[in-house]
């Protein structure tokens, strides 16, 4: 047992209209509820100690969501993560966790990348050559918003891989994501001559990038 516990939750489709600060409120919400122990800071407004990993974007589902837990007594992270589940809303649901060390980084600053699958809704002509123009590009410019104003940043080096899968519908992307730098999939959307309501986005897997090109997640490290 551990004070510690990291925890991988998902995110359906109720709740990926949630903004990333409800979703804290959420979560707060359902760790009192779930009777845990729970740690809170100190100061004239004490808040629980909750860590997550990367905000997700509105509008996106997800499978790869994380939270840190700081607990004041030990308790098996088993029983965290179906004490959750009975008082989570539809839409939010523990799928797995660890005991934490006393010591370990913070989350926010151990992700690098997040792998995304964008369903495509309609007709979408010459996608695959668009993706792989896109790929081949030395730039890439996106509108990007920043602090309440859009600019137009190259954001080639901030993907991995993109591809589209015709069969399926499916565009992969691979791309960074965490505190150092951060592409959102809905940004390259109007790229590939699409827009949000033609799509269904997906996060799959927030990672750690490791060295000789491996990738980690927050539970292997």
């Amino acid at each position: 047992m551990s004070k510690n516990v990291r925890l991988r939750f998902s995110v359906g489709e109720p709740g990926r209209f949630i903004s990333h600060l409800d979703v804290l409120r959420l979560m707060s919400r359902a760790v009192r509820r779930a009777g845990l122990p729970i740690a809170y800071s100190q100061g004239f407004s004490p808040t629980p100690r909750l860590a997550f990993a990367s905000s997700l974007p509105v509008g996106v589902t997800s499978a790869a969501e994380y939270v840190d837990l700081q607990l004041n007594t030990p308790v098996e992270w088993e029983q965290v993560k179906n004490r959750l589940n009975d008082v989570l809303p539809d839409g939010f649901r523990i799928l797995a966790g660890a005991a934490l060390p006393e010591k370990y980084p913070p989350l926010m600053s151990l992700i690098t990348t997040a792998r995304y699958q964008i369903k495509v809704l309609g007709e979408a002509p010459d996608l695959e050559k668009k993706t792989a123009d896109l790929t081949a590009s030395g730039q890439i410019l996106a509108s990007v918003k920043r602090k309440n104003k859009e600019e137009q940043v190259d954001v080639r080096g901030l993907i991995d891989s993109l591809a589209y899968d015709p069969l399926q519908r499916l565009i992969e992307l691979q791309c960074a994501s965490g505190v150092q730098a951060n592409l959102r999939p809905m940004d390259l959307l109007p790229l590939l001559g699409l827009e949000l309501r033609d799509v269904l986005i997906h996060r799959t897997d927030l990672l750690i990038k490791a060295g000789a090109g491996r990738l980690l997640t927050p539970f292997d490290v």
